[in-house]
């Protein structure tokens, strides 16, 4: 290898000394500068993007905060002392489910519901807005098949959550 760069001029030896520098340069920014550049372009994005969510974030947390504790007051204020009977019997009548409610039995921290002759879908109905809006929950639901389409006989145990 050396008897042949010997054997060039010295025109070739400073032509190919340049092509290999340019091409060492070419190398270095093809398989370093540029890939380090695109990723830093998108951490930059990156960095925005999630900026804007945190400031949104920052921007709810006092709603999310507000709702947690007014669903919280909500909840212990309808089911404390007792009040869930009295809470089933007004919402039914809300609901107009009265008439079908026949009976209301206290068990445990909740109560036990039979309906007779009930619609299917106002008590399913009424059975979700005692879990959205009171802080209920169904814990067993028996339904059977009235003697009309649409009519059922249900037995209901609902708690708190």
């Amino acid at each position: 290898m050396n008897a042949w760069w010997a054997g060039l001029a010295p025109r070739e030896r400073v032509i190919l000394g340049a092509g290999v520098a340019v091409l060492v340069l070419l190398l270095l920014w093809l398989a370093i500068w540029e890939p380090l550049a695109k990723k830093r372009e998108s951490l930059r994005t990156d960095i925005s993007a999630l900026s804007a969510d945190l400031a949104w974030m920052q921007q709810v947390a006092g709603q999310v905060k507000r709702r947690a504790a007014q669903q919280q007051t909500q909840g212990n204020g309808a089911t404390a002392g007792g009040s869930v009977l009295t809470l089933v019997e007004v919402s039914a009548s809300a609901a107009g489910l009265r008439d079908s409610l026949e009976r209301v039995q206290p068990e445990g921290q909740g109560a036990r519901l039979w309906f007779n002759e009930t619609g299917f879908d106002a008590l399913l109905g009424w059975l979700g807005e005692l879990e959205q809006r009171h802080g209920l929950q169904v814990s067993q639901l028996a339904v059977d098949a009235g003697n009309a389409p649409g009519l059922v006989s249900a037995r209901v145990k609902v708690e708190p959550r």
